[in-house]
């Protein structure tokens, strides 16, 4: 592709176009969404005070399907090949809208997640499966079974945590933004020109729904369909991000020790991944069931000290990226090893932290 091409203004073309666009079809959901009732129920674990019209996830994946159609023509997209993987996405927003309406077991949603995740995997050519970790904790070469359970696993842990962020309104539109607008420039040095348009395709529509999250009358909650889509696309960026490892450009820019890529990556969602880990260790201890409902997730300890939605998201966000950066910056003076204990200790402060603010909470309550 022409190095003078000028992809600043093509983005922010597409992004424009993808508002109204958004706002187009989000008007004509939440039409559609009040003629059919299709409230959110209220649970113990939401911090939702009304129903709330849910599904909004659809939104997302409609404008992603009409943007690809439209942009197909493009030479330096190629939306063709990423067919399969647009399709799933799709499929587990369609499922996650299905879940948003009528209520299914959490383990038949994972059964039918992991088996939409292998046929991905096992069938699409075009999305590498982590078969080489470089070095990370003196680990190499994987062979393909163990590469495509280990990448599975990769996905679905990604899109339980991403999932487990949409408990308060405007969490993981925050959040989608700040992701996807991070990995632009990683992207586009490597010509992943297709990722980056779907990365200003999704921005647009977060921003719209961050728009509206705040007006009573067009409240709309992205539900499973959302969630779900976007941490779809968010385990397929990193593990891009790390399966084109090798041959990345920002490799080279940075100096960046190739066996602490994996780590990096991990490091990007590290607020929802500490949030999903520490919540199964309080219900083991507990002796709960893992898939119980419950108020123990880290937005859940913020709201219930008083703080707002708008607030605890981006608290949470910036926490995250915090961690993100320190990692970033201390990994080329650690190996992989040094730098996983760095990573775990700073985690660990802030796990402390939140059970610190729950127990000051509790206390005060009795």
């Amino acid at each position: 592709m022409n190095s003078e091409f000028p992809f600043p203004l093509y983005y922010l073309g597409l992004f424009i176009a993808t508002i109204f666009l958004t706002k187009f079809i989000f008007n004509n959901y939440i039409n559609f969404a009040k003629r059919y009732y299709l409230n959110n129920s209220n649970s113990s674990r939401t911090t939702y005070k009304v129903n709330k019209l849910t599904g909004g996830g659809v939104v997302f994946a409609s404008v992603v399907m009409v943007s690809s159609l439209v942009l197909e023509n493009l030479d330096f997209v190629e939306f063709s090949n990423f067919s399969p993987i647009l399709a799933t996405s799709v499929l587990i927003s369609v499922l996650g809208f299905y879940n948003d309406l009528i209520k299914i077991s959490l383990f038949s949603k994972s059964i039918i997640l992991i088996f939409l995740i292998l046929m991905l995997l096992y069938s699409n050519s075009n999305l590498p499966l982590i078969r080489n970790l470089y070095g990370c904790l003196e680990i190499n070469n994987i062979g393909f079974i163990s590469g495509l359970i280990f990448t599975s696993f990769v996905y679905f842990v990604i899109m339980k945590a991403v999932n487990v962020i949409n408990g308060i309104s405007s969490y993981l539109e925050i959040f989608s933004i700040f992701f996807f607008t991070s990995l632009l420039y990683n992207f586009s040095i490597n010509e992943f020109y297709t990722l980056n348009s779907i990365s200003v395709i999704i921005i647009g529509c977060s921003v719209v729904f961050l728009r509206y999250s705040f007006f009573r009358s067009k409240k709309l909650f992205l539900g499973d369909s959302g969630s779900l889509f976007i941490g779809f696309w968010i385990a397929t960026y990193l593990i891009t991000y790390i399966t084109s490892a090798s041959n990345s450009r920002l490799v080279d820019v940075y100096s960046i020790n190739l066996e602490n890529i994996p780590i990096i990556a991990i490091s990007m969602i590290s607020i929802p991944t500490l949030d999903v880990i520490r919540v199964i260790v309080i219900r083991i201890i507990n002796k709960k069931p893992l898939f119980t409902a419950d108020r123990n997730h880290l937005h859940h300890i913020l709201i219930d000290r008083g703080m707002t939605n708008l607030r605890t998201s981006l608290f949470l966000t910036a926490i995250n990226w915090f961690n993100c950066i320190m990692i970033f910056l201390m990994e080329q003076n650690f190996n992989s090893k040094q730098l996983i204990i760095i990573y775990i200790v700073i985690n660990l402060f802030w796990c402390f932290f939140f059970e610190y603010l729950k127990r000051k909470l509790n206390s005060s309550k009795g």
